[in-house]
């Protein structure tokens, strides 16, 4: 930010570039970094933009959109982009200045927006008076500053043709978010317009009897606030309990639009007052009728697909009452409208937002006498789902609630499919649960009525909302189940605002200490059993499948992995990875995974008393080989699963793992051992530790991986360096050498001139201790000491890079996709390559982008690498043990020399 402030863009790109490769998820660097890009490289910008919208809908985005497509001559998008900046958003003058713009390149109308304080700006070109509507209404001067907010939207034409902006969507620029909550002193919480930022949200209290009594400004933005987006800007606010003791509650605070902030009403001494619930349970047996509550959020639409499939679903088994939480989509109001006319809903809308859980009361009030099943997001249901939920209802009197499971498929074809198999696997089978879940549940009128519905004068989150009724509806002798058997699936995702969740957790554990929701571990075996028959039920029909052996920790093993999965596939085979299972799992568990993106869900296994299960399943794939790519932190149980399976493998070498408990032959002082004796290495460990996870001694090891290599049909490793020093530890192993990739068909090397005197080397990867981070540490300080005319760029990460960039002599890019990695190592403009790796590595994926991006590379004269440089002839050569001066100055020398073919040796 200090480069840009000091216009220095180029550099300001390059930190804001690593930031965001640092955190990527973070939206305020994307949009700074963005912002950086224009007037730089605007297509860049465009992307990151659009990159940004995608989940974060703000104004600045749409701007700096407008402002890109518009440098890049795409007139229509950039008039699109600042068409959403003026409609949806209070008016800024660069906003205004970017309309013109815009509006004038592309002989429109001209533009129109609405500041914070509700004045209507314009921006008319061409003859013809410009025509102001108010919700239809014609204005005949300046807009109503008490009634603006109020309105709907606002409609500019000039000459019957919309000005850019129109209509301006006044909902959106007046939507307050935020919450309330009582505490011990009063009553606190956050506000801020997201339609209108920069505007400090007004608050009005009123009492029980709808007076107002109080009207605060929520101003203080330096509070911090789990659970925003970091495009937030949050306003806190605090009342003592002191301003409201004259009045009686509960409580409304609301917004300029006379909309209620969620946790309203609320009443400052409800916790004070109210206590877990604990009443003698009446386990009634009369079955009731049936009523579904669908809620409707003011955020979403409802998707009328969904409802017509839902009244198909029913066939007039149950009643449908669709609750309608003040929803701003006026064409979902019309088709709610146009089925309650013909009696096939019942519409209730609130005339202001009062939550999901005062939504749900509404409609449970709405069915006085039925069962209610509560929809909180649309799900696609199969048949008879409301006969099989009232039947497992009232399966035992003392049953609550019903909870079908939940699945995330969203395709109507596959929903179909699963329902029909967790049919087949579960049947009507019940399981115990702790609390109802989300989605869809259905309620006994009889503990409703005993316990009282959902309370929402307590939480504003929905799922805590029903966690709660679920505690205390078990306080008073009631159970929750689950029906696995019966599958739904959201047709689309809509997750409650996590900041709501913040709000509510603390309440729900105060009345509840300790609690914990066990419904997933719960429902973990019937998941597992689900998922294992869709495995068998939608494995590739007549396909054979390869089973490949990995670890978890991924790198150049995954993609490699990755490659032969594909690679399978291509020629009509299945891929299927085996992983071990995480430490949380247990160390004996192992995890199955499609080899296919998207594919099956993971299977979990624990070992050994999973195993039968886990043979009957790879066996159905009809296994033709495996390939054991890597054993890191599996089982040795992985072994008996091979034998027993009594499939051909091959054991493709990645490192030394099979021969050295450190993986990659580097011992003290972080830098390659030179292989001692058994005696040395067996030292080493002890001194070391080890980096596999299984305790097993050196020796132990060799002898257990020589047998295992011994009977693989082929040993696959990359590089004749490779096979000569696994050989050194088992001497009769006859390793097959496939590179992995083609050396001899790489592109001309590049030889970047020094930039200002100053020769930039490269390094790339993920530098870690066996990567040769303190050799490159130790360069930078010595260039920095003699004042070297000489720089390092990294591109990827390290595990120190503080301590390079306090050199002044290294920059650190931040990690990079394997797809970008040559682009962005060409945008180095380096003079040369340097590849500091202590260890003698198998192959290396970096050399091979390194020469992809045309620079030639100064490696240690050892492992694969070596060979491929003295293949080439494409780098330099460095005796392994060089000082750290020696190594400097033979980079120095080299940068000069990089376009000589041939390998040289320092």
């Amino acid at each position: 930010m200090a480069a840009l402030h000091n216009g220095d863009q180029a550099t300001a790109i390059r930190w804001l570039d690593r930031a965001h490769r640092l955190a990527p998820a973070d939206p305020n660097i994307a949009l700074a970094l963005a912002t950086a890009y224009l007037n730089h490289d605007d297509a860049a910008a465009a992307a990151l933009f659009r990159a940004i919208l995608a989940t974060h809908d703000i104004r600045e985005a749409w701007w700096g959109l407008a402002t890109a497509w518009e440098r890049l001559g795409r007139l229509p998008e950039a008039a699109d982009a600042i068409h959403e900046a003026l409609r949806r958003y209070s008016l800024i003058d660069g906003i205004a200045t970017a309309a013109a713009t815009i509006a004038a390149a592309l002989g429109a109308q001209g533009w129109c927006g609405l500041t914070g304080i509700g004045a209507i700006r314009t921006g008319a070109t061409g003859p013809g008076a410009v025509e102001i509507l108010l919700d239809g209404r014609r204005l005949a001067g300046h807009l109503p500053a008490k009634a603006w907010s109020a309105g709907q939207q606002i409609t500019v034409t000039r000459a019957g043709r919309p000005l850019l902006g129109s209509p301006i969507d006044i909902r959106s620029i007046a939507r307050l978010e935020g919450w309330v909550r009582p505490t011990s002193d009063g009553i606190e919480g956050w506000a801020w317009h997201p339609g209108d930022s920069d505007t400090d949200p007004v608050l009005t209290i009123h009492d029980d009897t709808g007076r107002r009594v109080l009207k605060i400004t929520a101003s203080d933005d330096t509070a911090d606030f789990p659970g925003q987006d970091g495009l937030s800007r949050p306003r806190a606010f605090h009342v003592p309990a002191a301003r409201l003791a004259k009045h009686r509650g509960p409580f409304r605070i609301v917004g300029r639009d006379g909309r209620d902030l969620p946790g309203s009403p609320f009443d400052p001494l409800a916790l004070a007052l109210i206590e877990p619930v604990s009443v003698p349970p009446v386990f009634a047996t009369d079955v009731r009728p049936v009523a579904v509550i669908v809620l409707l959020d003011h955020r979403t639409s409802l998707p009328m697909s969904f409802l017509d499939a839902l009244l198909a679903s029913i066939d007039g088994s149950a009643s449908v009452i669709v609750v309608d939480d003040a929803s701003e989509d006026p064409k979902t109001a019309d088709a709610l409208k146009r089925l309650a006319d013909a009696g096939r809903i019942r519409w209730l809308r609130n005339d202001r937002r009062i939550g999901p859980l005062a939504s749900a009361n509404a409609g449970i009030a709405a069915y006085p006498e039925h069962d209610v099943i509560v929809l909180d997001q649309p799900v696609t249901v199969p048949f008879g789902w409301i006969e099989r939920l009232r039947r497992a209802a009232y399966s035992a009197p003392e049953i609550a609630t019903v909870t079908p499971l939940l699945d995330e498929t969203a395709n109507p074809a596959a929903v179909r499919r699963l329902g029909r198999l967790a049919m087949r696997t579960h049947g009507d089978r019940t399981v115990d649960i702790s609390a109802a879940g989300v989605g869809c549940a259905y309620f006994k009128r009889s503990c409703l009525d005993a316990i009282g519905a959902f309370r929402p004068d307590l939480f504003t989150h929905g799922e805590i909302g029903r966690i709660d009724f679920s505690l205390r509806a078990q306080h008073s002798g009631w159970r929750h189940i689950a029906l696995p058997g019966l599958l739904v699936a959201p047709v689309h995702k809509a997750d409650e605002p996590l900041y709501q969740r913040l709000r509510d957790e603390p309440i729900l554990n105060r009345l509840y200490p300790g609690h914990r929701d066990e419904t997933p571990s719960a429902l973990a075996d019937a998941r597992h059993r689900l998922n294992l028959a869709r495995w068998h039920s939608e494995r590739p029909r007549g396909a054979e499948s390869v089973i490949l052996i990995t670890h978890t920790d991924g790198g150049g093993v995954e993609r490699r992995v990755a490659d032969a999965a594909n690679l399978h596939r291509t020629h009509g085979r299945w891929p299927i990875l085996l992983r071990p299972g995480s430490a949380a799992e247990g160390h004996e568990s192992l995890v199955v995974c499609d080899g296919k993106k998207d594919g099956l869900p993971d299977l979990h296994f624990p070992l050994p008393a999973e195993m039968p299960s886990l043979l009957r399943l790879l066996r159905a794939t009809r296994p033709a080989e495996i390939e054991v790519h890597h054993l890191l932190n599996h089982s040795p149980a992985i072994f008996r699963l091979m034998q027993r399976l009594g499939v051909p493998y091959e054991a493709h070498i990645h490192d030394y793992a099979l021969v050295c408990p450190r993986i990659s032959l580097v011992g003290t002082e972080h830098r390659y051992c030179g292989e001692p004796d058994l005696a040395g290495c067996e030292a080493c460990v002890a001194t070391r530790g080890r980096l596999v996870r299984e305790d097993i001694g050196v020796a132990a090891l060799r002898k257990r991986s020589a047998a295992f290599l011994a009977a693989a049909r082929r040993v696959v490793v990359p590089s004749h360096d490779t096979a000569t020093r696994l050989r050194r530890y088992i001497p009769n192993l006859e390793p097959v050498v496939v590179p992995h990739s083609d050396d001899s068909d790489l592109p001309a090397m590049r030889t970047p001139a020094p930039r200002n005197g100053v020769v930039r080397v490269c390094v790339a990867g993920g530098v870690g201790p066996h990567k040769g981070y303190d050799i490159l540490l130790a360069c930078a300080r010595d260039a920095a000491e003699r004042s070297l005319a000489l720089e390092f760029v990294v591109v990827g990460d390290t595990t120190g890079d503080d301590a390079l960039h306090a050199t002044g002599k290294v920059f650190v890019s931040g990690t990079y996709r394997p797809e970008e990695a040559v682009e962005l190592i060409r945008r180095q403009d380096a003079s040369l390559a340097f590849l500091p790796s202590v260890w003698p590595e198998t192959w290396s994926l970096t050399l091979t982008e390194l020469w992809q991006a045309g620079l030639a590379v100064a490696a240690f004269d050892m492992g694969a690498p070596a060979e491929r440089i003295r293949t080439t002839g494409r780098g330099l050569l460095l005796p392994f043990g060089l000082p750290v001066r020696a190594i400097n100055n033979a980079l120095l020398v080299a940068a000069r020399t990089s376009g000589h073919e041939g390998p040289r040796r320092s």
